[in-house]
């Protein structure tokens, strides 16, 4: 495998096992919006450096931040949640700038039933325009799919902010259990766009986060088609929560 590969910090043993492989981490501690405040937010670098000096890594190198997601809502139709949303955004893009990061993975926010998705690509067009006008020229944000049941979302999404800066992260786990086109459509869809994957597995209903190689994902197939339809800079987060098999399984393609 020659692309950089990361292990997320909620695997089990996740310090351990990026230690020992030396790989990248991709930092959990942002998710949850609360270890934001003004309050807890220095606890919470303390908390991310000391974890990253426990894998080996001396950041910035290799370290990539997973933003907010908890209640949050790009195309809210409530003005003032849409207002917190970027706010939660914003309190994250500074925490990983503190730390030298400048690599931030957010969700679309995206919900079947509750937004229109032409309502969700326009809202959301606007919102990521004005979150990215003060941001560094090297920030790059990356859009993952959750909910989203097919790949324009993402498409109509990124062409329609038009910014360099941000990419896609495609999450093939949630694109086996939620969506009804096949990842290798997927990333042939998106092509190079993605910039990054997240790596898990399920039984094509749930999203279990299982190893790379138990769930009716076949896997090897999405290497095949990341690597005909990516650009060689795109990488890869293993978000199996047994993370060990994963890792060297994927060491070994």
């Amino acid at each position: 495998m020659n692309r950089d590969i990361f292990l997320s910090t909620f695997s089990h043993n996740a310090a351990k096992e990026i230690a020992f492989y030396g790989i990248g981490i991709e930092f959990n501690q942002f998710c949850i919006s609360r270890w934001l405040d003004e309050e807890t937010i220095d606890d919470t670098l303390t908390r991310m450096r000391r974890q990253a000096e426990r894998c080996g890594i001396c950041l910035p190198a290799k370290a990539i931040v997973h933003g907010p997601f908890t209640d949050l809502a790009p195309a809210a139709f409530d003005h003032r949640f849409r207002d917190l949303t970027r706010t939660r955004f914003d309190q994250a893009a500074a925490g990983m700038l503190a730390l030298g990061l400048t690599c931030m993975v957010v969700h679309t926010g995206y919900i079947p039933l509750i937004f229109d998705p032409r309502w969700q690509v326009k809202e959301s067009i606007g919102f990521w325009q004005e979150f990215l006008q003060d941001k560094p020229e090297d920030f790059l944000l990356l859009l993952e799919n959750v909910m989203d049941e097919k790949p324009a979302l993402l498409l109509d999404i990124v062409d329609g902010v038009d910014d360099p800066r941000m990419k896609i992260c495609l999450d093939v786990g949630h694109v086996n259990a939620i969506s009804e086109t096949s990842v290798p459509e997927w990333i042939e869809t998106l092509g190079s766009r993605i910039r990054h994957l997240h790596l898990h597995n399920n039984d094509g209903i749930h999203d279990l986060h299982q190893p790379l190689t138990e769930g009716t994902l076949d896997m090897e197939e999405v290497l095949r088609a990341v690597d005909a339809c990516c650009p060689p800079d795109t990488t890869l987060t293993i978000e199996s929560r047994d993370c060990h098999d994963s890792i060297r399984w994927l060491l070994d393609r």
